[in-house]
């Protein structure tokens, strides 16, 4: 796998999937079981349409949810995105859930804007669909009917409870979450494609989706960096950092 770092293309999504479906994490989870990393984007819509692995009863289900996941995740290797997401996917499977949660947050800006409600409260405080509601509604409210904001509010609490920021079902509780180095490889990576460099690959709004600490930053690249996941280098107030051995992934 060869992924280019320069990526003039990169842009925040303005997808609003999360109005009317989930992020659909576990759905994610069986299509990238079932589909080599080195794929070609096709054998994804082959796998969702013809194959049927996910098990949709019928094919406008199949169809529909291919679209919401190519819509969230590009399901394409030619996307640096999605071909960076495949390859940290394997290196440690209980990082899952927050790639896959990274991916879906640089698409959907309705996801976006919902995490205002999770970033607000600490651990251990309720956070509930009105919560989501309402700060989406802040940013979006003239755009969407009533009905749509109140299934927007359900959907993201969801997709949040699918990352891992939210558990329970009708009362949903806000959780620490615990950040493995390969999420941390990833949320950098992607601050990389935005432009970011050194330290602030982690100084981006990924990073804030995964509970970094203020100054906790270089720290976590460390981590990162000694598991192989990306290349670091510190000297003095200087921080590199560049995803050489990534980029030979394959090669």
């Amino acid at each position: 796998m060869s992924i280019t770092l320069a990526n003039s293309d990169f842009v925040l999504g303005t997808l609003r999937t999360t109005s009317s479906h989930t992020i659909g994490i576990p759905h994610l989870v069986e299509l990238l079981r079932e589909v080599p990393s080195n794929a070609p984007a096709e054998q994804y819509r082959a796998a969702v349409v013809d194959d049927n692995v996910l098990g949709r009863p019928t094919q406008t289900g199949r169809q529909r949810s291919y679209r919401h996941l190519r819509e969230l995740y590009f399901l394409n290797p030619d996307r640096p995105e999605f071909s960076a997401l495949r390859h940290y996917w394997d290196i440690d499977p209980r990082s899952r859930p927050l790639l896959a949660g990274l991916l879906a947050y640089t698409r959907d800006e309705v996801l976006r804007a919902s995490f205002r409600a999770i970033a607000e409260k600490p651990p251990g405080s309720i956070v509930n669909s009105a919560d989501l509601t309402a700060v989406v509604a802040a940013q979006f409210g003239r755009e969407m009917s009533e009905s749509t904001l109140g299934k927007t509010g359900r959907n993201t609490g969801a997709s949040w409870t699918q990352t891992g920021h939210l558990s329970g079902r009708a009362k949903k509780v806000r959780q620490s979450i615990e950040v493995f180095p390969a999420v941390v490889a990833y949320a950098a990576h992607l601050g990389y494609f935005a432009g970011k460099r050194g330290e602030g690959v982690l100084d981006t709004p990924w990073a804030a989706v995964l509970d970094l600490p203020i100054g906790a930053g270089l720290d976590a690249l460390r981590r990162a960096h000694t598991q192989g996941l990306l290349d670091l280098l510190v000297a003095g107030s200087v921080v590199e950092v560049s995803f050489h051995r990534l980029d030979k992934v394959g090669k």
